[in-house]
């Protein structure tokens, strides 16, 4: 299940918003897609729009959102989802629903029929308008068998294939400060928390103790299930070496694997992950020791002690990847929220390599559509035009959408003046400075005497030079 389209009519500042997430050459939806706009254009409120429909969607109403249409992708199979709040269009249009609740999941009787994208609603002398458009839709219904095949296609369900992660920009209080030593959690709490593995995660540095959680979880499932492998008639004639090297093929230790991540990005620091003198946890008050350290002298860093950029990256990053490691994902969404706050530039130049990347599968696989909110350009810069949908005010200060211009791996300056619309990227000194640069330019023109001319260049190379400005 993919998401190809979104409709939001009347909620907030999105007064009739349309957002299209699908490839413009082939009209398949899109893997990856990214949010740019001023603040206060609804970047963050999209992300959680989107965590809603897709995680609520088969069980529940959008109470918040007045009218909702959203075309997904299930397979080879296009639906529609039509979630409307009678109270919405009671109270702005004096209208009563005409059909059975306030839920409608709709598929075109043949494949490549596209259906009126947009409902216009009029006032009450416009009801049969209404009716119209709500009949021209019934042909469209499911029946109740299928209605319910459907919805058990894209349900999230405990212990599935499916996963959905989002993970806001900030959180209420900063817990990562509060670690005086490691993540708060044991083995008993990582024992019972995933006996039921749900299908939805909020990622912020409020849930640092789940990660933890998890790694624990992770390292036991690991020694539970070589017990069990070990265990297996046709194992038993096989030596231990032999045994373990079969198993160790197929079922990487989540450690190491997160220390190949971590170190990438430790590394630019001066630190790394010290997997080797990680210390499983034995006794079910036991917790997880697995430290930074320096690497030039082994000291240990505490994590409260690392740098705000690097903490909230290691932490989000592991947290993600954990929850995708050694499991078969068929169908996942992850929402991304301003990923690169506190982040030196050097680290965002691969920044979409890295997550697309941690959201394999076991199977190799990336299953997952990706949607990010940022105002980096150097991120931007890594999405092709038609994946960047930029947000902004129309003169009525409702939000329209449009696509970005830039190609993908432009340069950052470029895309902050094609698609950020910075026309100037300069500070006002600059600016003076070039006007400044443009004078002298003018009089060089005119100057007669050598000395003139000569003074007037070097005084162009100096400025030039500092503000790398074309010598033509």
């Amino acid at each position: 299940m993919k998401i190809c389209k979104v409709y939001i009519k009347g909620f907030q500042q999105f007064e009739d918003l349309e957002l299209d997430f699908t490839n413009p050459k082939t009209g398949e939806p899109l893997d990856k897609i990214c949010f740019i706009g001023r603040n206060g254009t609804g970047k963050s409120t999209i992300l959680q729009v989107l965590y809603h429909t897709i995680y609520n969607f088969p069980t529940s109403n959008f109470f918040f959102v007045p009218f909702l249409l959203v075309k997904v992708k299930v397979e080879n199979t296009f639906f529609y989802l039509l979630n409307l709040n009678p109270n919405y269009l009671r109270s702005s249009f004096g209208l009563s629903l005409s059909y059975s609740g306030t839920k409608l999941i709709f598929r075109p009787e043949i494949e490549k029929e596209e259906v009126n994208w947009k409902l216009e609603f009029g006032s009450i002398k416009d009801k049969k308008h209404l009716d119209l458009t709500v009949t021209k839709y019934s042909k469209y219904l499911l029946n109740s068998e299928e209605t319910t095949i459907f919805n058990k296609s894209i349900q999230f369900n405990q212990n599935s294939s499916n996963l959905i992660i989002i993970s806001p920009a900030e959180s209420e209080s900063n817990q990562y400060m509060r670690i005086d030593d490691l993540p708060k959690t044991d083995l008993n709490t990582a024992l019972s928390a995933y006996k039921d593995f749900p299908p939805s995660h909020i990622i912020s540095n409020e849930k640092i103790g789940e990660f933890w959680t998890l790694l624990i979880y992770l390292i036991k499932k690991r020694e539970n299930d070589f017990r069990e492998y070990e265990s297996r008639e046709e194992n038993q004639n096989k030596t231990v070496k032999t045994v373990k090297e079969e198993f160790d093929r197929v079922n990487p230790k989540i450690l190491n694997k997160l220390s190949e991540i971590w170190n990438k990005i430790l590394n630019r620091a001066g630190l790394e992950f010290d997997v080797a003198n990680a210390s499983n946890p034995v006794q079910l008050t036991d917790n997880l020791k697995a430290y930074i350290v320096n690497k030039s002298t082994k000291k240990t860093i505490p994590y409260n002690a690392l740098s705000t950029g690097i903490r909230n990256y290691i932490f989000r990053i592991g947290h993600i990847y954990s929850l995708y490691f050694n499991r078969e994902v068929k169908r996942g969404f992850l929402l991304l929220d301003e990923p690169e706050n506190s982040l030196y530039p050097d680290f965002l130049f691969d920044w979409m390599e890295t997550f697309l990347e941690i959201i394999k599968d076991k199977n190799g696989e990336n299953n997952t559509q990706v949607f990010i909110s940022t105002h980096n350009p150097i991120i931007a810069a890594q999405f092709e035009p038609y994946e960047r949908i930029i947000l902004e005010w129309d003169e009525n200060a409702h939000v329209i959408s449009r696509k970005g211009k830039s190609p993908v791996g432009d340069d950052p300056n470029d895309i902050l003046t094609n698609d950020f619309e910075l026309k100037n990227l300069m500070g006002k000194e600059g600016l003076a400075m070039w006007d400044h640069y443009v004078d002298l330019k003018k009089k060089l023109r005119h100057a007669i005497s050598k000395e003139d001319k000569e003074k007037i260049i070097s005084e162009m190379n100096r400025i030039g030079s500092d503000y790398n400005f074309d010598a033509a």
